[in-house]
Order: C-alpha cells, then structure tokens, then sequence
C-alpha cells in the first residue's frame, strides 16, 4: 500500500505540471524527489532482484570514480549529485518484482495519462495558463496537452503500451485506449514517438494475442483510427513526419562533440551535459538537453565510464527478460528495443514520460500467476526452461 499511495501521488505531481500550474521556475526537482520516494519504498518493499541492485550499485559506483578522475574544471558534486537522483528514480524499479496490485495500478495510470493530459490542456488553456495547440517552427499545429508535444508524444507511447498490455488481459477496451493513445502521439507530430506506439504496440499485440478474432480487430481498429486521423491532420502530420530538419539538435550534437574530444576517457562529470551549452546553441534550440543520450553520457562519463555503464544497464534488461517471473518476452523485447532507438533522440533517461515505457514494459510483462520455487527465482541472464503459467480464463486472449 505504501507504494501504491507513492507512485500515485509521484503521478500526480507529474502530470499536473507544477511548472505550468503553480509557475514555477523549475519543478523538476520536486517531480524527481517525488519519483525517487516511490522507487525506493518500491525497491525496499517488494521481493527484490538482488543482481539488479549490484548492477545498479556498480554503476552508482563508475559515475563516482568518473567523476573523481574527470578533469573538467567546472566539475560540481552538486551538480552530479542532482543528476545521480534522477538516474536512480529510473533504476530503483529494476532492482524488485511487482506484485499484481502493483501492476494493476503502474498499466491504469500510464494508459490514462495521455487523454488525462489532453483534458487538463483543454482545462488550462481556458483558464489562460497553457495552450493545448502549438505551432513549431515548419508551421505544423502540435498536439501539447498540459505538458507540451515532446513529453506528451513519450506519455503518449508509454500509455499506448500500457493500453496493450491490459487489452492482452482479454480485455478488448483497452484496445481502443491503446489506438487513441497511439493518435495522441502522432497528433503531438513527434516522429520518433509516433513511429514506435504504432509500430511496437501493432507488433507486441499481434505476436502476444492467442485470438485470432482479436488481432483482426485490432487491425480494423488501427486502420479506421490512422486513416480518420490523417483525414483531419494529414496535410499537418505529413510537413512533420517528412521534414528532414532536426530541430536544432545538430547544432547540440556538434558542440558535444568537441568536449568529448577534449575529455575522452573519464568524461566531463554525471550531469555536466546542461552546463556546458553555449548560450547561442540553447538560445537557436530553446534547450540545453543533450537529445541523445549515447552522446550524452560519452560525454559525461567518457568512453569508459559509459561503456561500462551501457554493459550494466544491459545486464539488467537481461535480468529481467530471463527471469521466472517474465512471461511475455517478446513484448518486453520490443520495449527495450523502442527504449534504445528512442535514445538516440530524445532524453529517455531523465524524462519520466518517457523512460516509463520501460517501467510499464517491465511490470506488464511479470503477470506470472504461479509461485515458483527458490531455485527458479535466482536472476541469472542465463537461458532456462520455463514452464508455461496457469492462468485464470480471462487472461488469455
């Protein structure tokens, strides 16, 4: 119950927006704090992994030594230490396994998030706090919700797995959920996230279904949805999706770059990326985010330091995937596999929206109803049979 009540108001914080609703000047720290309380009561309640808190531990442990050993003038602890919370938040819910209440609560809250979104927009533009609308610089109209298009495309591709998941429960609204998830996101004409609640939630639904009347739905579902939200927005959409410009993030990446080359091994510091931007490049790009985070955390921990961070990370996905408790794989496969690609763009791991779909991946794949036995439930990467789950009437599809 306590991390029930944690996650859900750690939700609520985020998607009120503080930053929006109250004025503040930066609510991310508050959003964080909130975030990392619900992680650690999650990580210190619940059965844990214990390979995922070495993992995790081990890279607590390569960021500091990086961080001792970098030669960045303007390195802060502060600074880092700030950065290493919001790391954690993230990682804290590798490190246990859910129980079904948990589940349950985790899959209804990010699948509800993007209309939830779209309505408190609606609610704050009529009370002159926020425009629900935006016109980006090609002149496109983009779907922002309370939140703005970018967070809201990553609520939008978390809610549209999320929606999956309990649609795969034989719970065939939800399906519906999923599409207008997945519409949300395109209508905010983010490419990256567009392409991958379409993509991944089509692909996990038809490989998970065991129903074929299910997975024709869903195709006539998603047929009439794409074809009615390109009737009204095609034009819109299309000016988006087809522009090869990438939003000021060269001008990011360019800049980036020259600091690894000065600091190549150990990096510039775990979260030093924001202080290093020159002002013409945030004032050109509206942001001082990195918007990739392979480049991101080579330039923060150094060649090194991020290999063997990324070995680490991986090792923990691999964790996952393999354990006992996992038993819709190839979903969870698809996830990660969105994660990374979505990485290469965007902030995944310092953006809750987004690195959410990773959570809801994680939680909505552990659906395993039967007890296993202690010598089954070590989390060992290596390849193991399984036996398939008892599962009650209404959980198959």
């Amino acid at each position: 119950m306590a991390f029930r009540c944690a996650f859900l108001v750690a939700q609520l914080v985020l998607i009120l927006n503080l930053e929006r609703l109250l004025g503040l000047a930066n609510a991310n720290p508050i959003e964080k704090l909130f975030l990392i309380i619900a992680g650690l009561v999650f990580a210190l309640t619940r059965k844990r992994i214990p390979a995922n808190l070495v993992l995790m531990g081990f890279i607590i442990l390569v960021s500091f030594v990086c961080g001792l050993l970098s030669e960045f003038d303007a390195f802060s602890w502060d600074r880092y230490s700030r950065s290493l919370v919001s790391l954690s938040a993230f990682l804290l819910f590798f490190t246990a396994l859910p129980e079904q209440r948990d589940r349950e609560l985790i899959l209804l809250i990010a699948a509800f998030t993007p209309p939830v979104s779209v309505l408190l927009g609606t609610i704050y533009e009529a009370v002159g706090i926020n425009r629900l609308w935006m016109t980006d610089y090609l002149g496109t109209r983009r779907l922002a919700g309370n939140m703005g298009p970018a967070f809201l495309g990553g609520a939008g591709v978390t809610g549209a797995v999320a929606a999956s998941y309990l649609a795969l429960q034989q719970r065939s609204r939800y399906l519906l959920l999923a599409l207008v998830n997945a519409g949300i996101t395109m209508l905010t004409a983010s490419r990256m996230p567009s392409a991958l609640a379409l993509g991944v939630t089509g692909t996990m639904l038809f490989i998970e279904s065991r129903s074929a009347v299910f997975r024709i739905l869903m195709v006539l579902y998603g047929c009439v949805a794409i074809a009615a939200l390109f009737y009204v927005m095609g034009d819109q959409l299309m000016t988006r999706l087809s522009s090869e410009a990438m939003s000021g993030r060269d001008i990011i990446w360019n800049e980036l770059k020259t600091y690894i080359q000065r600091f190549p091994y150990f990096g510039v510091g775990l979260g030093h990326q924001m202080d290093i931007l020159s002002a013409r490049a945030s004032e050109t790009t509206h942001t001082v985010a990195a918007h990739n985070e392979y480049l991101r955390f080579t330039l923060e921990l150094g060649y090194v330091g991020s290999a063997l961070m990324g070995c680490a990370f991986i090792a923990m996905l691999v964790n996952l995937l393999c354990h006992p408790m996992m038993t819709k794989r190839w979903a969870f496969l698809l996830a990660v596999l969105a994660f990374f690609a979505y990485s290469s763009t965007d902030n995944t791991f310092s953006v809750p929206q987004i690195f959410m779909v990773l959570v809801v991946a994680f939680v909505g794949s552990c659906d395993r109803r039967e007890p296993v036995s202690p010598s089954r439930e070590s989390c060992s990467p290596l390849p193991f049979r399984t036996v398939e789950p008892a599962l009650e009437p209404r959980h198959r599809i």
